[in-house]
């Protein structure tokens, strides 16, 4: 009886140290890191995406993002290229932590580059929706980018001013009447207003956080366009 209830112990000691399943990390209950790649570089139609030894996915198509993949927890490589896993932009020896999620936004063509979301994992405030913008560019002059109703005028003033290309923004909240809305996003070069280089409407719910990706697409007229990824998801 006394071995048995040793040995019950035992396995209960060892469950409370590695956890089980496959998200795990030696803590039970502390879940590893996720991590997901959005595919913004050019002339990358489909790209692969490891983070370590961990396929993310082997076929992420242009102007889009993976699901997330869990990987165990550390410094590691995060490496992007195209199917063959050539032309690689890799972000080395980067740390990710338990409890967290990362968005690797693979972007530009020389050189190719990585810029990584650090997601906040709070929810976004209420009665309005948290915006940050990611200028995944390489030859766009520093720009402003505008928020409002999609009928309004342009606002007075941006709401995020002289964002520089492969630079990631702070957070700006866009107050909601409603537990969703559209939002009218208009993205300027830095002190003009004549003519947009991107102009769309974008759906959002309240309480989230967003990161628009403004990045180089040659097919669109103005070469330009943007991915919209929600965060914490």
């Amino acid at each position: 009886m006394r071995k048995a209830l040793i040995a019950s112990l035992a396995v209960t000691a060892a469950l409370a140290l590695f956890g089980c399943g496959g998200t795990g990390n030696g803590i039970l209950n502390v879940p590893n890191p996720r991590v997901r790649v959005a595919n913004v570089m050019p002339g990358i139609a489909s790209a692969k995406a490891k983070v370590g030894n961990d396929t993310i996915s082997s076929n992420i198509a242009f102007g889009a993002v993976s699901d997330y993949t869990v990987t165990p927890n550390g410094n590691k490589d995060l490496s992007v290229g195209d199917s063959t896993f050539s032309n690689l932009a890799t972000l080395s020896n980067q740390l990710f932590e338990t409890q967290r999620r990362y968005t690797g936004i693979a972007y530009g063509s020389s050189p190719r580059a990585i810029l990584l979301l650090d997601e906040d994992k709070s929810a976004g405030p209420s009665s309005a929706v948290a915006l940050q913008i990611v200028d995944a560019t390489q030859s766009t002059p520093n720009v402003d980018v505008y928020l409002s109703a999609p009928l309004d005028p342009l606002p007075a003033a941006p709401a995020f001013t002289n964002v520089a290309a492969g630079s990631i923004s702070d957070f700006s909240e866009y107050g909601m009447s409603g537990s969703s809305t559209s939002v009218r996003v208009r993205v300027f070069p830095t002190g003009t207003t004549a003519t947009p280089i991107i102009d769309v409407n974008i759906a959002f719910e309240e309480k989230t956080r967003h990161a628009i990706v403004i990045y180089s697409d040659s097919g669109q007229t103005s070469g330009y366009n943007v991915l919209t990824l929600k965060e914490n998801v």
